[in-house]
């Protein structure tokens, strides 16, 4: 054998050890980043954006600070992310959106990582855990929670909710673990509507697990926090989701789960084995009954929440349960089941699990893609806007137009008295409607006569 030949055999024989796919999940970590990078890099402010950066301001200059921490929005409890949105406004202003992503960026890398933490502690192997947690990290399928700043909201509740997992999953009396993942929970129940869904996943956890104590340590807190703010906040909000039939709501967790399934493993006619596959993996004793009890608690969370979800959001249709932001949610909590399944395909041979992790590899590369897509699509759809708002701050027909007109439907929060606002604060820079097209653009945003 040549020397090259060697050298190859040696880095395959390294490669293929626990600590080869270690390093490989630090290269993936670095390549993901950059690829996170390239689908954000041209982002900017945009619907629920505005919410935060100019309606909050306004509730909390009008009725007072309350109301700007408290007061619901769509159902979900926003302090969290109303105050990131503040510290932010105040340090950096508006002139770049970058600062703004950076938290939903973080958050959503730590929540991989938490999820590489149970898929070893289910006992997947460490190949697996890396190829599964690479798909996570470039999740295309839910780009919504990677691009789209103010999905900081569900990325820091489902992060606090992992850590949660993560730390009360020990057997023994209370400790500080318990403790500090209490902590941790509450600040999860602040940053969105998702409370009580995770509440019931980690009382499902502890009551498998038969840790009383531990179970009131994490959902006394949160449970008080919540029931208060539902009672005095919550209960009076209005929605703008019409009605829709419950009767839907099966039909909608099944289209949440098959939608999720069918982008964690991306080739045609793959889901549904691969979903039947998971739950019987969950349902195996073999497994041991720690790492049965957290699947089944991680299934029974992912199941509560779009049960919970289409509850409430069934009126937009069945299909909306695949939205970006949902997929991403439902991922992260099925994927030690998926990844466990994988696993257990080397029971027909070794050949089967490779085909199994060479499915995730397809699943990369196709996420990799949408990823980019997916965010290259809601940048142009942001600097569209931005560009409309620029023209209307440069045409000099703003004094002509309603001071409630919304130029852009899309983006409601954003009427035309708070342009000149938005041109102090360096968000947008005037530009001179440039030819007769873009005057006529100035004129139908601003509901004048072409």
């Amino acid at each position: 054998m040549s020397a090259g030949a060697t050298r190859v055999r040696r880095f395959v024989d390294v490669a293929a050890t626990d600590e080869g796919a270690n390093w490989a999940f630090r290269i993936a970590l670095v390549i993901g980043a950059a690829v996170v990078l390239l689908a954000s890099r041209n982002q900017w402010f945009i619907r629920d954006d505005w919410a935060m950066v100019i309606t909050r301001n306004s509730v909390r200059d009008t009725l007072g600070w309350k109301q700007w921490l408290f007061a619901a929005q769509d159902g979900h409890w926003l302090t969290v992310t109303v105050l990131i949105y503040r510290a932010i406004q105040n340090v950096f202003g508006l002139g770049s959106y970058v600062p703004f992503l950076l938290p939903a960026l973080l958050a959503h890398v730590a929540s991989v990582i938490l999820v590489r933490v149970l898929l070893r502690r289910v006992g997947v192997s460490a190949w697996t855990t890396t190829l599964v947690c690479t798909v996570l990290l470039v999740f295309g399928a839910g780009w919504e929670n990677i691009v789209f700043a103010v999905q900081v909201s569900y990325n820091l509740s489902l992060l606090a909710f992992l850590a949660q997992v993560v730390l009360v999953d020990h057997d023994g009396p209370v400790d500080r673990r318990d403790v500090l993942a209490a902590g941790l929970a509450v600040v999860g129940v602040m940053s969105s509507g998702f409370a009580p869904i995770f509440i019931a996943g980690i009382t499902m956890l502890l009551m498998l697990r038969k840790r009383w104590w531990a179970l009131a340590i994490a959902v006394v807190p949160q449970g008080l926090v919540y029931a208060w703010w539902y009672i005095f906040w919550e209960s009076g909000s209005a929605s703008a989701v019409p009605p829709g039939k419950k009767s839907l709501i099966p039909e909608f967790v099944a289209q949440g789960l098959g939608s999720t399934f069918r982008s964690l493993v991306t080739l045609p006619g793959v889901a549904g084995i691969a979903l039947l596959g998971a739950v019987g993996v969950t349902l195996w004793r073999g497994s041991g009954w720690r790492a049965q009890s957290l699947l089944l608690a991680l299934w029974a969370t992912a199941g509560a929440m779009l049960v919970g979800i289409g509850f409430e959001r069934v009126g937009l249709g069945v299909a909306s349960a695949g939205s970006s932001r949902y997929q991403y949610m439902t991922a992260m909590l099925v994927a030690p089941a998926l990844a466990v399944g994988i696993d257990q395909l080397v029971r027909l041979s070794a050949a089967a699990r490779w085909a199994g992790r060479l499915i995730l590899v397809c699943a990369v590369v196709v996420n990799t893609g949408w990823l980019v897509n997916f965010g290259a699509d809601f940048s142009a759809r942001a600097r569209a806007e931005q560009r409309t708002f620029e023209l209307i701050a440069g045409s000099g027909l703003i004094d002509q137009a309603d001071p409630n007109r919304v130029p852009e439907p899309y983006s409601p929060d954003v009427t035309v008295r708070w342009l000149p606002w938005l041109v102090e604060q360096g968000a947008i820079a005037p530009r001179v409607p440039a030819n007769q097209a873009e005057i006529t653009q100035v004129r139908v945003a601003l509901g004048l006569q072409p």
